[in-house]
Parts: structure tokens; sequence; C-alpha cells
């Protein structure tokens, strides 16, 4: 019982707000084990504690029980109750036998409240050619589909080959926003394009594609410093028959802007914290819908910021660049508004763009132009699109 009075006071820090739920949850223990449970049943019980707060307050009023933490009750209930814990089933204790008294009517609660109703899973996937399963077109990316998990994993069970050939690509929508919006209103130009982040290819891939769809001629610079990587790199250009592409394994801040003289577009996604992806995140909005760094990430996140201002600042020095898109897949405001802001403020001779106007998601400070994906509808992305003023 002990752990479980622990996790219901972790619960109320949580609902006070006093931190993000991963730094609470990290901070209460070294256990991975009790880290792992705690985050599993505070996060549920966040997401839905009126509707449990309702279910502990009809219960009492069948039978009363001399406890007035209705966290502890909570916490108990949610996980003698979680279809996925077996061992809970057989939990003891005044408490648990309460609870296990009136498991009818629980389970017929919590059914009806969908407590633990599955969400269904997605994927996206880039097709260059129909799907052989069910899916629904993207409203905003060309080829881009979005497939039931389910059916998705299905189909590979029995077609193991399916991601073998070079027509079809498991990207998020979130990922391929960036090469999207950065050419979608550009054709028929002459211009070099520089990937100054470029492994494991996904984006230089969509950069090959759409600069022959939309006529655009010139040399696409793929740059990976990382030698493993860039052997990644340079298969999967192959594989997809990337051939306007010149893969370089080189460190982007030591290449010299005039050995590249005609490069007039780039795209930087640097490295990140990676919070906003899915398998990665462990975090919780704050009121004012910003995202609050936890304690014991903030050296790194300022370290990563420094490291994207200064990629962003050696673009500014070639000469002929007229456009930039740079986005993360983190959601911290440090890595993605203040990269940005600090970019214009440095730079007068460049302004922002809106560039996807008809994104309902816009950046979190007052400037409008820039875009997010917000974790619940996809990875968590950051997209920002500057152009050289004339």
């Amino acid at each position: 019982m002990q752990k479980y009075s622990q996790i219901a006071a972790l619960l109320q820090q949580c609902l006070d707000r006093k931190s993000t739920l991963k730094s609470i949850i990290l901070k209460s223990s070294s256990n991975q084990s009790f880290v792992r449970q705690a985050y599993a049943i505070i996060s549920k019980a966040i997401q839905h504690y009126e509707q449990l707060y309702q279910i502990v307050e009809e219960i009492k009023s069948i039978q009363y029980i001399d406890i007035f933490d209705y966290n502890l009750l909570i916490v108990l209930m949610l996980d003698i109750f979680n279809p996925q814990n077996k061992k809970a089933k057989k939990m003891g204790g005044v408490v648990a036998r309460y609870l296990k008294t009136h498991k009818v009517l629980i389970k017929q609660l919590l059914e009806q409240n969908k407590i633990y109703e599955q969400e269904k899973k997605y994927i996206y996937i880039r097709a260059l050619q129909q799907l052989p399963f069910e899916s629904e077109n993207d409203e905003h990316i060309p080829n881009l589909c979005k497939v039931d998990y389910d059916i998705y994993s299905q189909y590979l069970s029995k077609n193991p080959e399916f991601l073998k050939g070079n027509t079809y690509i498991v990207q998020s929508k979130s990922s391929a926003l960036p090469a999207y919006l950065l050419l979608r209103n550009i054709k028929n130009k002459i211009a070099d394009i520089i990937d100054c982040c470029a492994a494991p290819g996904n984006k230089t891939i969509q950069l090959s594609h759409y600069a022959k769809q939309n006529n655009i001629t010139g040399k696409i610079y793929a740059i990976e410093r990382d030698e493993k990587r860039f052997e990644i790199l340079k298969n999967r250009l192959n594989k997809y028959n990337c051939e306007n592409v010149q893969p370089l394994n080189f460190d982007f801040l030591t290449i010299k802007p005039r050995d590249y003289p005609n490069i007039k577009i780039a795209l930087l996604d640097p490295s990140c914290s990676g919070s906003g992806m899915l398998q990665l995140r462990m975090i919780e909005a704050s009121k004012d819908d910003s995202i609050e760094v936890p304690d014991d990430k903030k050296e790194q996140v300022t370290q990563l910021s420094q490291f994207q201002s200064k990629m962003l600042h050696h673009l500014t020095f070639f000469k002929q660049l007229k456009l930039i898109i740079y986005s993360t897949c983190s959601i911290y405001k440090e890595e993605n508004e203040d990269v940005a802001n600090n970019f214009l403020q440095l730079h007068q001779q460049w302004e922002s763009v809106n560039l996807f106007p008809e994104w309902p998601y816009r950046g979190i400070d007052n400037n409008q132009h820039f875009i997010r994906v917000p974790p619940k509808e996809s990875d968590g992305f950051f997209v920002a699109m500057f152009k050289r003023k004339q």
C-alpha cells in the first residue's frame, strides 16, 4: 500500500502543476519499474480525473469507507481494473477488497467513461504508387497516406518484403512537412539545394522527388557528418533513385560557402532533444500551452539551442541563398521559437514567411508565421521558414 500512497501523492503534485509529469516522477525514485508504473497510472488519472473522481463518489455513496484520499482510491482503482494488469487482480488489503466488492459497477462505470478504451493507432506512408491495402489520403501532403496500424501490421506479417522496394516510405506527417512546404510553391527553377543534416534521408528523398516533379534543375547536396549514418543515407538515396542528390560526408559547419556558389534553397533539421517524438515523450504541457523543459534537461536543451542557432547563422554566408526552412522534432520553445526569433533579430536581412496559412496550429509566441504539430496529432514538430529580403 505504501507504493500506491506514494503514487497518489505524486498525482497530487501533478494536479497542483508543481512541475512536469516526467520531472515529478523521475525525481521520486530511481526504480525504473516504479517509474513506469507511476507514469502509466498518473497519466491516465490526469486524462480522466473528473470522471474517476465521480466514480469514487458514487462507490462511496453506496458503501462508505473511512478513506478521505480520493487520489489513493483512484490510483488503486486504475491499477486493479486495468485490463492489461493481471497481477493487480490478486491484490489484497482493505482498500483493494473494498473496490473489488463493487467490481461489477466499477467496470461498468470505467467502460461508460471510456477510461480504458484503446485509441486507434495509425501509421503514415508516403506512397509513390497505390497502396495494396485500405488507406486514407492526407488532406495536405500529396502521396502521404494514413493507414490503420492493425491493417498495416497484418499485411506486413503476410508480406514481409513490402518495404524492401522503392515505392513506399514509412514517414510521419510531421516529418514530411518541411520538405513539402519548402518546395511546394517552387516550379521550373534552376537552383541548388542543401540538406544540412540529411541522414537517415527521408527529407532528402522528398526533396529529390519534389525537385523532379516541379522541374527544379540543379544539385541537391545531402550533408551528414557521422560515417555510419552517412552510409545509411547513401544506400537509401540509391534505393530510391535520387540521382539528383550528391551525398557528402562532412560536418555542415566546416563547409565553405564559396565552394557551393549556386545554393539558393536550404533545409535545416538539426540535432535536437527529440522531445516531440512519440516513443521518447513523457511530458506534460503547462497551463499556457507552452512546454516546460524538465530540470534535468535544461543544460542539454540550452546547448542544443546554441548549436541550432550556430547552424542557422552559418547558412547566411551562402551568398545566393534565398530560402531556409528550419524544423525540429522538439516541443521545447527554447529549440523552436527562441531559435527562430533570435535568428531574425540577429539577421535583419532575413524575414519569416507565413508558409502554411491553412494550418491551424501556430507557434506559441506572437509570430503567427511559425507552425507547430501538436503531440496529440503526430510527433510533436516545429517548422519556420525564412527568406532573404530583396
